[in-house]
């Protein structure tokens, strides 16, 4: 293991993420990104608030009807709602199912389906995608970040009460990434919360983000699952995560004074040289 602050007691990342959080209450945790002149958009959570707003979220979604194990679909456009989203479905319990964003409604409603989802957490563009997906799978619930047609408010689920992060045991399910195989067909991959402590530290010895650094990171892509690992190793950290687009990263690392970058391998390729990029598959 690494020196990665005892994560090995806490089973559940989740768990140990907002436990920390207390000790770095008022730090940056998440930024939503720069907006005009490079500047932040509003959302953003110290790491008080990301734990507040993850023990919130959780207990709405309990009062919603998740049950201990039940899948949500997870299809985030940016790097705050992917990470509120995964961490409140693991505080309540449950397991998250990254969606990769790149998919059409119909692969995305046969993963929604294959995974028994019955709830959807996004945002728009994607929330399009995800509620057309509803009528092809078990999906009856979708909640948006953002004001969309036919879904409820992510910040709807917030106010009710607030729950202690599920524990989970080591061999139950934490995460459920579908993977393409040689055939082209998709299917689940599930990790355990064992796995995933281990794929976190893995991370955090390969990416060697510290809490000084400024990770600018692009949209979620592919199964969601070296993502995930990536984040949470920088958040366990005490880094500053702030969600850019391809298009704005230039600026964004001048603006923000970045200094790492997570990205697609072929956007890392040809980061800014003030960044150190981490590649994702």
């Amino acid at each position: 293991m690494s020196k990665l602050d005892d994560l090995i007691t806490e089973v559940s990342v989740t768990r140990r993420l907002v436990s920390i959080a207390t000790e770095r209450a008022g730090m940056t945790a998440l930024v939503g990104g720069p907006g005009a002149n490079g500047q932040p958009r509003s959302g953003s959570y110290s790491y008080a608030s990301l734990a507040t707003t993850v023990q919130a979220a959780a207990a709405g979604l309990t009062w919603r009807g998740l049950r201990p194990r039940d899948v949500v679909g997870v299809l985030a456009p940016d790097v705050v709602g992917f990470t509120l989203a995964m961490h409140a479905v693991r505080a309540a319990g449950g397991v998250p199912s990254p969606v990769d964003v790149d998919l059409c409604t119909v692969e995305t409603a046969g993963q929604l389906a294959e995974s028994g989802a019955r709830m959807v957490i996004t945002a728009p563009p994607l929330a399009d995608t995800a509620l057309a997906a509803v009528d092809r799978s078990w999906v009856r619930q979708v909640f948006s970040f953002v004001d969309a047609p036919g879904a409820t408010r992510f910040s709807d689920l917030l106010g009710l009460d607030m729950i202690r992060p599920s524990r989970g045991r080591p061999d139950d399910v934490a995460l459920l990434p579908f993977s393409r195989g040689q055939d082209g067909r998709l299917r689940p991959a599930p990790v355990s919360h064992r796995e995933l402590v281990e794929l976190v530290d893995r991370a955090d010895q390969d990416a060697a983000i510290t809490c000084g650094d400024v990770v600018l990171a692009l949209p979620p892509s592919g199964d969601g699952l070296d993502y995930a690992a990536i984040i949470d190793s920088a958040l366990l950290r005490g880094a500053t995560v702030i969600a850019v687009h391809r298009h704005e990263l230039t600026v964004a690392a001048a603006a923000l004074q970045g200094t790492v970058v997570i990205a697609p391998q072929d956007v890392a390729a040809a980061v800014p040289g003030s960044l150190r990029a981490i590649p994702i598959g």
